[in-house]
């Protein structure tokens, strides 16, 4: 134990902190880096709102043994959330998807990485108080799920970035047309708003659970929303991603947090003997790190036919 948590959440504090570092220390040399780091801190102040609302509701508890909270949730969670946001923005962008999928993108993405990150959470158990708990503990309404994580989780993890990333164009867009200060302060406070109350919606509740053609916390039904919303999202983000364009050394980290993340995802699996994870935390990592050199490499061959044209 560490300041009264154990090891290896203390270790998950320290990499939220400086992945939340490195996305600040990106977003100051963005143009407009006050936008880009209000965008950030409202997205986990969403995440934040949201995430405290599960607990209360009982859908699901965090230890509450850890260094950093807000509210009933660790800001470790907070700052990993926020990072993958931010690096799922910025690579979207730099694929010149249309703006109306932007948002579809980075929903999808962000979702992804998290079917690599959720597994060693809810598996790296500790006994706390006489009670094995691990990072993060579900209340279970069926048996299964993706590695025992109701599958309503990824589509939720997608809904609110695509919610929260489309508030944010919308206002990105009144922002350029105003040219006022106060709309940059304004609009990334007012998608907060927006997507907590589009969260509780019965859009949401459809996309999911299926509701009202299913009943809630239905393992099948969730299943195929959870296909519904990925197929979706999938094929605007083939379809519409423009690879004319490589990726510069400062914005690598566009790839590298990602691809660290899966990688320390499988080793926290490893270690921990977590053996139930471990195949599918392979698998979702090979297919999410080919993709993520996928478009490392076209960009630079892209960039060597402009420079050696012959």
């Amino acid at each position: 134990m560490i300041f009264g948590t154990p090891i290896s959440w203390f270790i998950n504090e320290i990499i939220g902190s400086i992945l939340l570092f490195f996305c600040i220390a990106h977003a100051i040399k963005q143009e407009k880096p006050m936008n880009r780091i209000l965008e950030l801190s409202c997205y986990m102040l969403t995440a934040g709102i949201f995430e405290n609302i599960g607990v209360f509701a009982g859908t699901y508890y965090y230890s509450l043994d850890r260094v950093m909270m807000f509210g009933k949730v660790p800001l470790s969670i907070l700052f990993i959330e926020g990072a993958i946001f931010y690096v799922s923005m910025i690579l979207v962008e730099h694929l010149k998807l249309p703006k109306w999928a932007i948002p579809l993108g980075v929903g999808v993405l962000a979702s992804i990485q998290d079917l690599t990150l959720d597994p060693t959470s809810v598996f790296d158990l500790h006994i706390i108080n006489g009670v094995s708990e691990g990072q993060w503990n579900w209340t279970k309404y069926y048996e299964g799920g993706y590695v025992n994580i109701p599958f309503s989780n990824f589509s939720g993890w997608l809904t609110m970035m695509v919610f929260f990333a489309a508030a944010v164009a919308i206002g990105r867009n009144w922002y350029n047309r105003s040219h006022k200060n106060w709309v940059a302060v304004a609009y990334p406070l007012i998608s907060i708003v927006v997507t907590v109350l589009l969260l509780i919606t019965p859009i949401n509740q459809f996309l999911l659970f299926g509701v009202p053609f299913a009943s809630m916390n239905s393992k099948i039904a969730e299943l195929v929303m959870l296909c519904f919303n990925y197929s979706i999202s999938l094929f605007i983000l083939i379809r519409f991603a423009k690879h004319n364009k490589a990726i510069e050394r400062k914005d690598a980290l566009m790839i590298t947090i990602p691809v660290f993340l899966d990688l320390y995802a499988l080793v926290n699996a490893i270690i921990m003997g977590i053996t139930e994870a471990i195949l599918p935390i392979v698998i979702v990592s090979i297919i999410h790190c080919t993709y993520l050199i996928w478009i490392y490499k076209k960009g630079q061959n892209t960039l060597s036919k402009q420079v050696n044209p012959n």
